[in-house]
């Protein structure tokens, strides 16, 4: 990757960064926070122009926090290609900022099953380390709705308008993102069912997307009296339509193994 390049790319990670995590100075507003590491490994992946199946291995870094005027959120996966195309590297990671319109305002919100309302902004990242061309770069903004469902930890939702900008400009679209956790136990184990699902409208030359990563873990590291750190399970991912590509199609399990801190 050429420099400028290399530079233009970090400047862009810790932009991101910037948004999700405040100052040090601003510690003290944070009401709650979590960080996992997440490694992931699946056999049948799919790209564009290529038959075979690629099998990769994915290590995500993700941290979220609640403040006094809402939450920020951010990951970042790592993903590297072991078999079914030239062994590469790719980085792809998200950031979002939420306010809260309870919290800014003081006023209590909820009514029925919604608790808040807020204001999201974000952006989408992504680039080829052994690739000299630009990466993917997206723009995200709209309302996020969080429900008070019963059982579940969180149950939100974004509804936003995206705009990608590189590599190309291809005008903007529509997302909805719900995100959710929804904790149980059986037999005395405890496990959770999490995750999200993106349906992206189409814009000039993408289709219509849907993408869903649900994950099934089991707090393994509860059964030894060390529990909510180490976790394992799987993650189905299911990608219709991947990259906006019509009729390319994404479906396989990912082995899960979760540190979370």
């Amino acid at each position: 990757m050429p420099e400028s390049l290399r530079s233009h790319t970090l400047k862009t990670v810790i932009a991101a960064a910037a948004l999700a995590v405040p100052a040090a100075s601003a510690a003290e507003w944070l009401d709650w926070s979590t960080s996992e590491i997440q490694y992931l490994h699946g056999p049948t992946y799919s790209e564009p122009f290529n038959a075979n199946d690629i099998a990769r291995s994915i290590v995500t870094v993700t941290h979220t926090h609640g403040w006094r005027y809402g939450r920020n959120f951010f990951f970042m996966d790592t993903l590297f290609t072991e078999s079914g195309q030239p062994a590469q590297v790719n980085l792809y990671g998200e950031a979002y900022s939420t306010l809260s319109f309870g919290k800014i305002s003081g006023l209590e919100l909820s009514f029925g099953i919604v608790k808040d309302v807020g204001a999201t902004a974000g952006i989408n990242l992504g680039e080829n380390v052994n690739s000299p061309r630009s990466g993917y770069r997206a723009w995200l903004y709209g309302i996020s709705v969080d429900f008070d469902l019963p059982g579940f930890e969180y149950f939100n939702v974004d509804f936003l308008r995206q705009r990608v900008t590189e590599p190309a400009d291809i005008g903007a679209s529509w997302q909805i993102t719900p995100v959710w956790k929804l904790p149980f136990e059986i037999a005395g184990t405890k496990w959770s069912f999490e995750g999200f699902a993106d349906f992206i409208g189409r814009n000039q030359t993408a289709a219509r997307q849907a993408l869903a990563q649900p994950q099934l873990r089991l707090d393994l590291g509860d059964l030894w009296g060390a529990g909510n750190h180490l976790f394992i399970g799987i993650e189905y991912q299911y990608w219709h339509n991947k990259y906006g590509i019509k009729g390319l199609h994404e479906s396989l399990p990912q082995a899960l193994v979760v540190w979370k801190f």
